[in-house]
């Protein structure tokens, strides 16, 4: 804070007349600079000062360079910038706290939403929580989002929908999925990387239909529409002339033509335990 320059008043000399004219001279001195300094009050030239008290302090435009307030009320506050990082901003009540690069939301005992960005993922998200502090919805700017609740929509687009959440599914217990591309519809059921079973429902590029069932026995390989079947797996095929019922890795036992023609194939034909084909045959021969 400036110190005052005005001189102390010289000892009276006993001249009446010039000793007023003297006191005269140094009291408008004194009013002069005063009126200067307190008309250019501001955080430069009062930051030394131990105490500032007044009944009214009138600032249009006032200067703060650096300052520690323990507790300030104001009905109109305007900042450049707030650091977040050295101040807490909350409500009355603290159930509204913004710090740092994180907005939450408390009931008084748990957070029920929160906003952050998180520095080392470079990862923005957005997540709400029940009274017990599980999420139960959470969005990311990676794309993830986990719903706990019903999710309805008039129109949901998904690549590949997993029947089982996604920790049991990434710790390789696995669990029955269902794989939806312009080719059809693949369900297959995933336990630590092996796809035990699978039923397709799939049209290739040349328009022939096909219903695949089971998982075979692993022996040979046959690939339907990205889908690689093994020997053993039950085949439903629709093409140009007809329908086919079959096992992968043998030919067709049942042919369905479109002439009307049914064709059942096969070393032996049984019904009810009675082989017709033999029957067939032996009526021949006599």
């Amino acid at each position: 804070m400036p110190n005052l320059t005005t001189p102390i008043p010289s000892r009276l000399s006993g001249d009446t007349k010039n000793d007023i004219a003297a006191i005269k001279d140094w009291g408008t001195g004194l009013i002069d600079e005063l009126s200067y300094i307190f008309n250019n009050l501001d955080a430069g030239n009062v930051s030394e000062a131990a105490a500032v008290k007044a009944e009214n302090i009138n600032t249009n435009t006032a200067k703060i360079k650096n300052a520690q307030i323990g507790e300030l009320t104001a009905d109109k506050l305007t900042a450049g910038t707030i650091d977040t990082e050295k101040i807490t901003v909350a409500d009355g009540s603290h159930n509204l706290q913004i710090t740092g690069s994180k907005i939450a939301i408390n009931d008084g005992v748990q957070n029920r939403f929160k906003v952050e960005y998180d520095k080392e993922r470079n990862a923005f998200s957005f997540a709400l929580f029940n009274n017990n502090g599980e999420p139960t919805v959470y969005i990311n700017s990676f794309g993830d989002a986990v719903f706990s609740g019903q999710l309805e929509g008039s129109e949901i687009f998904a690549s590949t929908i997993v029947g089982t959440d996604s920790v049991s599914y990434s710790e390789a217990r696995g669990g029955v999925f269902a794989a939806i591309d312009q080719t059809g519809i693949k369900i297959m059921q995933d336990s630590g990387g092996n796809r035990k079973q699978k039923f397709g429902a799939t049209v290739a590029n040349n328009g022939t239909a096909y219903l695949v069932m089971g998982a075979g026995n692993g022996g040979g390989k046959v690939n339907i529409n990205g889908v690689t079947y093994t020997n053993g797996t039950l085949k439903v095929e629709k093409h140009d002339t007809g329908a086919d019922i079959g096992i992968v890795g043998s030919k067709s036992f049942i042919n369905f033509w479109e002439n009307g023609q049914l064709w059942l194939s096969g070393s032996s034909v049984k019904i009810n335990g009675r082989d017709i084909l033999a029957e067939l045959d032996a009526l021949k021969i006599k």
